[in-house]
């Protein structure tokens, strides 16, 4: 999409949706970042089940197997492992570690695997054994930077599937997080001798369309199709909210489901045009959405406490 097109896009956002009524104008507007995103059609999702413990303690993506009935989840935590499961009761078929830091969304593509190594910036291509084929730049990356109507970051309500699982993601940079620069300082600060800024993240999910790959980005607060083979991007259309994560396809390439956590919301997008046309909320108790994946008529998500969870969308 050519910059031009891309501004009259973002400049239309607020025709997503019916016009704001007196009453929703007046009412607070969490995370304003796409203008008009708070008149979007929108309805509550139906009952949310926690189903069973992942296999591994931090699930943080999600990604449909070429086998009917099976999908990789894959978790963040040091191991990196990405393990390909049965859907209906989460056990191991097999699994597998790959060169990442940080993930947070894969998509099978064929043979191969494409990882989003979120807390490196990078996008890792591999085979299902986990060897790496190849690594890329992540358009959009950075740091993810904080506005005054951000909402609060959600904390899931369930306890640790795994309690006895050590957490943490590994070598990554810590602590350096939003206005944190992780050097001790007021928010935002770095010292005077810096020559440089302070580091930033990568994408979060990704799926697949033919020869593009489609990634949400939170340092962007958009979601970015990329061709996979030039590395040139098509488009990029703006999100909500602070912290896009799960996405999957709908029942067909019509649609694209999106999430933020902290909006604790799915959002249904035209797949030619970003706009979004739905807006589901989930319950306030509800865990947290990290990967998501839709099954059937079932939204599968998980939560990086060790759980798999799905409502009826």
């Amino acid at each position: 999409m050519q910059r031009r097109n891309f501004l009259k896009l973002a400049a239309a956002a607020p025709a997503i949706a019916p016009a704001l009524t007196t009453q929703a104008e007046a009412q607070p507007v969490q995370s304003v970042c796409l203008p008009g995103w708070s008149s979007i059609p929108l309805r509550k999702a139906n009952k949310v089940e926690v189903l069973y413990k992942t296999a591994h303690g931090q699930p943080n993506g999600l990604a449909i197997a070429s086998t009917p009935g099976q999908m990789w989840v894959l978790d963040q935590g040091a191991g990196h492992w990405i393990t390909l499961t049965n859907v209906k009761d989460g056990s191991t078929v097999r699994e597998f570690q790959a060169d990442v830091v940080g993930p947070s969304g894969l998509v099978q593509d064929g043979e191969t695997m494409w990882i989003t190594s979120t807390h490196n910036s990078i996008i890792v291509h591999c085979d299902l054994s986990g060897k790496t084929i190849a690594k890329y730049v992540t358009p959009g990356a950075g740091r993810i930077y904080e506005r005054e109507d951000d909402p609060k970051p959600r904390r899931s309500p369930l306890k640790p599937a795994w309690p006895d699982m050590p957490r943490g993601i590994g070598p990554a940079m810590t602590g350096n997080v939003g206005n944190n620069t992780g050097k001790g300082l007021p928010p935002g600060h770095l010292p005077l001798d810096a020559e440089e800024g302070s580091g930033g993240t990568g994408a979060h999910a990704i799926i697949l369309d033919g020869d593009y790959l489609i990634y949400a980005c939170p340092p962007a607060r958009a979601i970015f199709t990329i061709n996979k083979n030039t590395w040139k991007v098509k488009s990029s259309w703006p999100v909500p909210g602070n912290r896009t994560h799960g996405m999957s396809w709908g029942k067909d390439h019509s649609t694209i489901w999106s999430s933020d956590s902290n909006l604790n919301a799915f959002f249904r997008h035209d797949a030619a045009t970003g706009m979004i046309k739905e807006r589901v909320q989930l319950p306030d108790d509800s865990p947290v959405i990290h990967g998501a994946k839709m099954v059937g008529d079932d939204m599968y998500f998980c939560d990086d406490m060790g759980w798999m969870a799905r409502f009826r969308i």
